[in-house]
């Protein structure tokens, strides 16, 4: 989904939601060390469907992938599962000030982030450009020259639309209107309304709008590198061993496929092989 542009300390308001979640009454696993207090707390940004959104006008709970994946674990080390709402730009900030344990939210495996935190991938995914239905003229990122283009702020597909623009100028062609917004739904919202001709998101929000808005859209182009969505927390050796070794028993026992259907993620995100930072 998401990566932010800097690593910076920002002023937050967040709302601690407890999951509800059945403690099994003896682990299967060792809980790392940043289960602290007997829970599992978990710093997210719920407004990216399918892996961490409110499902229904007035839900009080987050639901998704990513959050059914830290309730796994939870069960795993046999504590129960607190989510942390906050912004996206605020989940690095809030995981580095101890605000929660572990940050999953959607966001990329990258050497920046590695740079300050520990992280295990989960899934493999490709950034794609979303588009209406009926959009017939966008079959590339260059077909964007001079039209607008809706994005989450904060993330890295607001700097690949920007280095987009710069190329496009770089070479006479009208470049993009970029239109920022603060989740990544409300871009795509943009889509339905007619106010940007595409939007960039993942394979896994696109398949998933696949399903609960059928025919209103379609994915224009998907970019060729793959991403890995990745589980952050505080640098520690043995604490990496412990979480990967819990997502590849995830892998291995089929959790998280059956995890991936429920919420209509592309079969190759749960089955594509994943590359282990050490």
């Amino acid at each position: 989904m998401r990566l932010p542009l800097a690593f910076a300390t920002v002023a937050l308001a967040f709302a601690a939601m407890p999951v509800q979640a059945a403690v099994p009454p003896s682990a299967s696993a060792a809980a790392p060390s940043f289960v602290q207090g007997g829970t599992l707390s978990l710093c997210t940004d719920p407004t990216y469907a399918p892996m961490e959104f409110f499902q229904h006008p007035g839900d009080k709970q987050p639901v998704g992938f990513d959050l059914d994946i830290a309730a796994a674990l939870a069960k795993r080390w046999g504590v129960p599962l607190r989510i942390i709402a906050m912004d996206f730009t605020g989940l690095m900030p809030g995981l580095d000030a101890k605000r929660c344990g572990m940050m999953m939210s959607g966001a990329f495996i990258t050497p920046e982030r590695l740079a300050h935190f520990q992280g295990v991938p989960y899934i493999a995914t490709s950034q794609v450009l979303l588009v209406s239905a009926k959009t017939k003229n966008i079959a590339k990122p260059e077909d964007l020259s001079g039209k607008v283009v809706s994005v989450q702020a904060g993330t890295v597909y607001e700097k690949r639309l920007h280095a987009l623009d710069d190329a496009l100028k770089a070479k006479g062609q009208p470049g993009l209107t970029i239109q920022s917004y603060p989740g990544g739904a409300d871009a795509v919202q943009q889509l339905t309304t007619g106010r940007a001709a595409a939007a960039i998101t993942q394979d896994t929000e696109a398949a998933w709008r696949a399903v609960a808005q059928k025919g209103q859209f379609a994915i224009a182009y998907t970019y060729p590198a793959a991403d890995q969505f990745g589980i952050f927390f505080a640098k520690n050796p043995a604490d990496y061993k412990l979480v990967k070794a819990d997502i590849e028993a995830l892998r291995a026992n089929g959790t998280l496929a059956k995890i991936a259907a429920k919420w209509q993620l592309p079969a190759s995100a749960a089955a594509t092989a994943l590359t282990w930072p050490e």
